[in-house]
């Protein structure tokens, strides 16, 4: 299982924390890793990173995420720049469906859904005391065991299918996604796109057939 900081380089290198160095950008990126680990159990089972979730009054994090995030962004930026993902299509794929159905909302906005779901209330409310005091080694979040947030979440999924189907169909390569309708791509057109990937300068393109070639912009 990879180290959660993979994943956060790759949200960090795709902008997904949207305002960088920023308490706002920190939150986004901590509920992003948070939604991406529950989608992983939903679709597979398994977390998708073994770092711990605690709870805290805005949300889940992951610590030590957080923390170097908060204290030494510009090298964390850098290190996330330079960052080559070598993710399994699997990952890939929580990875791009948690950046389509999440990452254009707030940081605000995501934590108000956070805050929504059994896992981060439970162990919120295991961790704070009578007297208000938060005691974060009390405050580890246990998704597995949260079948009505799992299920939830898998509904979400399925919704952001079926809607991305009525539209276009899509496959994602490398990382790279590639949006196409009208037509079934071949194990040629695959071994074309996966070549494309490999140099590709953005992380979603669309193709069309002209005259039976593939074209990709």
């Amino acid at each position: 299982m990879r180290d959660v900081y993979d994943f956060a380089k790759f949200f960090i290198k795709n902008g997904a924390d949207s305002r960088p160095n920023t308490y706002d950008g920190n939150m986004k990126l901590q509920k992003l890793l948070v939604l991406a680990d529950l989608a992983n159990i939903a679709e597979y089972g398994e977390p998708l990173f073994s770092d711990q979730v605690l709870a805290f009054k805005n949300g889940c994090v992951v610590e030590k995420v957080r923390l170097r995030y908060k204290n030494d962004y510009v090298a964390f930026r850098r290190d996330s720049e330079a960052y080559q993902p070598d993710f399994s299509e699997r990952e890939y794929e929580v990875l791009n469906l948690v950046m389509e159905i999440f990452g254009c909302a707030s940081a605000k906005e995501l934590s108000d859904i956070n805050h929504t779901f059994s896992f981060w209330k439970l162990a919120f409310d295991n961790g704070t005391s009578s007297t208000g005091y938060h005691d974060k080694e009390m405050s580890v979040v246990d998704m597995m065991s949260q079948h009505s947030d799992l299920e939830r979440m898998r509904e979400i999924i399925s919704a952001y299918r079926e809607t991305s189907s009525d539209v276009t169909a899509s496959e994602t390569i490398n990382g790279v996604t590639f949006y196409f309708d009208g037509f079934a791509l071949t194990d040629d057109m695959i071994d074309q796109l996966e070549s494309f990937s490999l140099s590709a300068d953005d992380d979603s393109y669309s193709v069309y057939l002209d005259n039976g070639r593939l074209v990709i912009y």
